[in-house]
């Protein structure tokens, strides 16, 4: 650029010259104004291409989206604001350092490192590829990931990638809490339909084996198989019953619950059921739990029906903690074992409808679906926590208003 200018400089001083006479010394003076002020231009023209490069930098460096950039080797040169929060490591911790740091092991064995090359480098790009990350502090988030190949300046060889990470954990048990509202809907009306079907004929299948058994008395020939009728009978028109129930709306009626009067009534209630397994209880309730709006009789059926399971686990004495508390707004309801455990494959399946692990006979496999959608309605919410041959804790949260 500099040469053409000064090319076409020297054109225009000879033009200066022949039509004006002017010496060359006084050209020179007119076009020394001229360099400078192109001169000038110059820089600002430079000037302006760095402001508008550290526009887009600033951009890069600061957006909430988390941006990471790595090389060949998958090493992490770019690392911005959006990565410092979402991930929770500072710039200086990682750069230079390989990116599958942040991937679950469970992925790092499935090669979801190699997959992620392998498309940029066959596509291009990858869009919107939904995944798991681990955080510093060793959470889980679900995340979308684009990324995209950056080439040398002629285009031909890829010299790295560069990724926006967001953060999705909160769409994605949205969408799965919705897929099991709209599941319920549909297993409620298919249950409805069926228990319906089946109450008729199982009335009168029990009806009569129990006229029979009028006519009978134990020892007698035919007595033990009627009583089994009439016992079998009574236990599926339970099991009906639960289903029925499960099928229909619930209706929350809230009125001023004190929490801690529920667990003692729990408490009291299954005191027997304690005592047969000879299982301890221990209880730590806060004073300073404030009175809630809610449904009591629906809080019992919730809390009782995680005591019962807790016992139910015991195949020997074992111990039982209820603890409650409250802060930021909620009150917690803690209730922990020292059982079995819940294996780790099971942790979510276990507020499925008719999932159960107790075997024949022993459930309708409704009992924690039932308390989650019970917690659910109270806008709360509950979690679950097992370790085989440790324990289990349910945890309940629910609003104080």
């Amino acid at each position: 650029m500099y040469s053409e200018l000064a090319r076409q400089k020297n054109l225009l001083k000879e033009k200066i010259r022949n039509n004006t006479g002017l010496e060359f010394s006084q050209i020179d003076q007119i076009l020394g104004d001229v360099d400078t002020c192109l001169h000038s231009m110059m820089k600002l023209m430079k000037d302006g291409k760095s402001a508008h490069e550290k526009f887009f930098s600033d951009i890069i460096l600061n957006s909430i989206d988390a941006i990471v950039g790595l090389d060949n080797d998958f090493k992490v040169f770019l690392w911005n604001k959006g990565a410092e929060s979402l991930f929770g490591y500072k710039k200086e911790e990682v750069m230079g350092k390989e990116f599958d740091f942040l991937i679950p092991e469970k992925l790092r064995l499935k090669g979801e490192k190699k997959f992620l090359i392998d498309e940029v480098n066959r596509n291009g790009f990858l869009a919107n590829y939904e995944s798991e990350r681990v955080k510093k502090n060793g959470e889980i988030i679900n995340v979308s990931i684009s990324r995209f190949a950056i080439y040398d300046e002629n285009k031909k060889e890829t010299i790295g990638s560069v990724g926006i990470l967001r953060d999705i954990t909160t769409v994605k048990k949205l969408q799965k809490e919705l897929r099991e509202k709209e599941n319920l809907a549909l297993i409620g009306e298919v249950v409805s339909s069926i228990a319906h079907s089946l109450s008729n004929p199982l009335n009168i299948i029990s009806g009569n084996a129990d006229y029979l058994l009028l006519n009978k008395k134990s020892g007698e020939s035919e007595y033990d198989e009627l009583r089994t009728i009439v016992d079998e009978a009574t236990r599926i028109t339970k099991s009906l019953r639960g289903l029925l129930n499960f099928s229909r709306p619930l209706i929350v009626e809230k009125t001023k619950t004190d929490i801690n009067q529920v667990a003692e009534n729990i408490l009291l209630q299954a005191k027997y059921e304690f005592g047969k397994k000879n299982i301890q209880l221990k209880k730590n309730l806060s004073k300073d739990i404030p009175v809630i709006l809610a449904d009591k009789a629906q809080l019992e059926e919730a809390i009782t029906n995680i005591v019962i399971n807790a016992i139910q686990a015991f195949t020997e004495e074992g111990e039982i903690t209820v603890k409650t508390s409250s802060s930021n707004g909620n009150i917690t309801v803690e209730i922990s074992d020292n059982g079995p455990g819940i294996p780790k494959e099971n942790i979510d399946k276990i507020f499925r409808p008719f999932y159960s692990s107790k075997g024949y006979g022993k459930g309708t496999g409704l009992g924690l679906s039932i308390v989650k959608r019970i917690i659910t309605e109270h806008k709360g919410s509950i979690q679950v926590k097992s370790q085989p041959n440790k324990g289990t804790a349910f945890l309940i949260t629910l609003p104080v208003k």
